[in-house]
């Protein structure tokens, strides 16, 4: 690894380093956002928010806030160095559709391609040593993997949205068995709408995931949020619940608006047994215990941007351009414009991060040009203990899954639309 942090790879033959459309969860992924909107529309539920009631938005009384004031002449600027990449234009090598890439214990990363249904292990020169998965209903197979993770004891954890379920596996590949999450019902006995689960495992062996479920017309306007750490297998898990809050659901009407950007809540579980949530508005990252109690909160005092008729043209251009992710995608993305409401600012955190084992934090901001593709992404650092830390710019096209121990793993797409899975050295420019 050379020690600059600024240098660029060449590009692979038959490929550029063309941008990527971002949205949340790195900016990334704008069709599947847009999809979600037409279920869920923008906005923290004003009347919820943590275990005991709504977060507020003047921090917590009793815990300790770090402030932190931009200073241009104080905040280090950080970049990337040389990558690790693994993908191609076809063949074996090739991705389908890359949902997360994460560390990997022995060195390198985990790819889970959510086309094939697959999990790949690559080793530190990019090449891979170990492949399972595959589509099915079967021991091994998967239906809907979303996410991947590894723990200190060498498991590796595949995380399904829905059904909410994990499946667990030997470093090798050998299958160990799933963990499903258990009907939900209410205190008469019936059963409540189905769940979806968001998941992170840390690397030990901590399991947090955020449960909600679709409303059905007769119950309610909102989506209601729990995030909620396990301990146990989970089906007979005793359960926490860290942090709760609510999203209005947009009405199904065809003639009913849409919010465009969501202010939606962002979490990561961190080391210690911290994990960090932000609301989104205002910029305050806040730690809770394992119990669900905060402790603390970071917060950044920087305006928000307003939605200016430039903005709300890039936005439109980046859901255009994203069209292509899905078949359908042009009709949906031209009835969600046609039907769009937009907010007079965009919310200050889009997606945060905690990398382990250092505990730093990496916050991606909302900014005008968030969905303009061939912007480079800067992201907030801030040290464990709260202190802001440095602005870390990514490459234009590259959106973010994972920080940890000085790399930051994701995905970038070239201009064929071909996905590479990539992990950046991150640190001080030279």
């Amino acid at each position: 690894m050379q020690s600059s942090f600024l240098k660029r790879r060449a590009a692979p033959a038959g490929r550029a380093d063309a941008p990527v459309m971002h949205g949340p969860r790195g900016v990334v992924g704008v069709i599947t956002v847009v999809l979600g909107l037409v279920i869920v529309g923008a906005g923290c539920d004003e009347s919820s928010g943590g275990v005991s009631g709504r977060p507020p938005d003047s921090g917590f009384d009793g815990v300790p806030i770090v402030h932190n004031v931009e200073d241009a002449g104080l905040v280090a600027e950080w970049g990337v160095g040389d990558p690790l990449l693994a993908g191609a234009l076809e063949g074996e090598a090739a991705f389908g559709r890359v949902a997360d890439v994460a560390p990997r214990q022995a060195g390198g990363f985990w790819v889970l391609d959510a086309q094939s249904r697959s999990i790949s292990g690559f080793d530190e020169n990019g090449t891979r040593t170990v492949e399972f998965g595959g589509e099915g209903d079967g021991p091994g197979e998967l239906r809907t993997p979303s996410r991947v993770f590894q723990t200190a004891d060498g498991t590796v954890y595949v995380g399904s949205a829905f059904p909410p379920e994990l499946h667990r596996f030997e470093a090798d590949g050998s299958f160990l068995g799933i963990a499903r999450l258990t009907e939900s019902r209410d205190a008469a006995g019936n059963p409540l709408p189905a769940r979806f689960a968001g998941w992170q495992v840390a690397p030990d062996g901590r399991l947090l995931a955020d449960l909600f479920a679709v409303p059905g017309p007769r119950q309610g306007p909102s989506v209601a949020h729990d995030l909620v750490s396990f301990e146990g297998d989970l089906d007979r898990a005793r359960r926490d619940t860290i942090a709760r809050w609510s999203v209005p659901s947009t009405p199904a009407s065809p003639s009913s608006p849409i919010e465009i950007v969501p202010v939606r809540p962002s979490w990561s579980v961190g080391p210690q047994g911290l994990t960090w949530w932000t609301p989104g508005t205002p910029y305050e990252i806040r730690a809770y215990d394992e119990a669900g109690t905060p402790v603390r909160a970071i917060r950044l005092e920087r305006d928000a941007i307003r939605v200016t008729p430039r903005v709300e043209e890039m936005l439109i251009a980046g859901l255009r351009a994203s069209a292509a992710d899905g078949p359908g995608g042009a009709a949906v993305v031209e009835q969600v414009i046609e039907r769009a409401r937009w907010p007079g600012s965009l919310p200050h955190v889009a997606e945060l991060w905690v990398s382990h084992p250092d505990g730093r934090l990496f916050a991606l901001p909302w900014s005008a040009d968030s969905f303009e593709a061939s912007s480079a992404k800067q992201v907030d650092v801030f040290e464990s203990g709260g202190r802001y830390a440095a602005r870390l710019t990514l490459p234009p096209g590259f959106s973010a899954r994972r920080f940890a121990d000085g790399f930051v793993y994701g995905v970038e797409r070239d201009e064929l639309g071909i996905q590479y899975a990539v992990r950046y050295a991150i640190g001080p420019r030279d």
